[in-house]
């Protein structure tokens, strides 16, 4: 442990965001496989961010499996896509804490905190086709208390944990905790 050593890697920039090509990952051992994401605080400008399955079945290769799709605006958002919403847009954090026991064990359902477009609920059963299937996207905030996202004031989701009970707990910049359960 005081000596690590290089086993394998994989380059996300290009073709992603480059600032924070990879802000996390979770390894799945028994899957053979790993989540990473991005972390895009270019207030929606430049190289996409991305958040995907790696297959690490060879540690040494690992190899980009798919990507997570890219969440979608609400029916009836004042705005096209997230990019273009205000704040940063992109995956920040994912239910990382698998070590604790009272935190739900990665399973078929795949939880990413994404920033201005909320939480994101993804059903990675099928690696090679994940799907959304649920996400919660807070209200605006009302009032700043901190200086971020710099210009209009939206939500700014930072991070998720799940614990064993299936409760959700979501962090915002300017809004505290949500807390919720997804119910399919």
């Amino acid at each position: 442990m005081t000596e690590p050593k290089p086993v394998g890697g994989l380059n996300f920039s290009p073709p992603f965001h480059s600032r924070f090509g990879v802000h996390g990952v979770l390894p799945i051992p028994d899957r053979r496989i790993a989540f990473a994401n991005s972390e895009n605080v270019s207030y929606g400008k430049g190289a996409a961010p991305h958040a995907s399955i790696v297959d690490i079945s060879d540690p040494a290769n690992p190899w980009l499996l798919s990507l997570l799709p890219t969440p979608e605006p609400p029916p009836g958002a004042p705005y096209p896509d997230f990019s273009s919403r205000g704040g940063w847009s992109g995956p920040h954090n994912i239910n990382h804490h698998q070590h604790h026991p009272d935190v739900q064990k990665q399973g078929d359902l795949f939880y990413v905190a994404h920033f201005n477009a909320g939480l994101r609920i993804y059903d990675v059963s099928n690696t090679r086709l994940p799907r959304e299937v649920g996400y919660f996207v807070p209200p605006d905030p009302v009032r700043r208390y901190g200086p971020m996202p710099e210009g209009e004031l939206v939500a700014q989701t930072e991070d998720v944990v799940v614990d064993t009970r299936g409760n959700i707990y979501i962090s915002d910049k300017n809004q505290g905790i949500h807390i919720l359960r997804y119910t399919g």
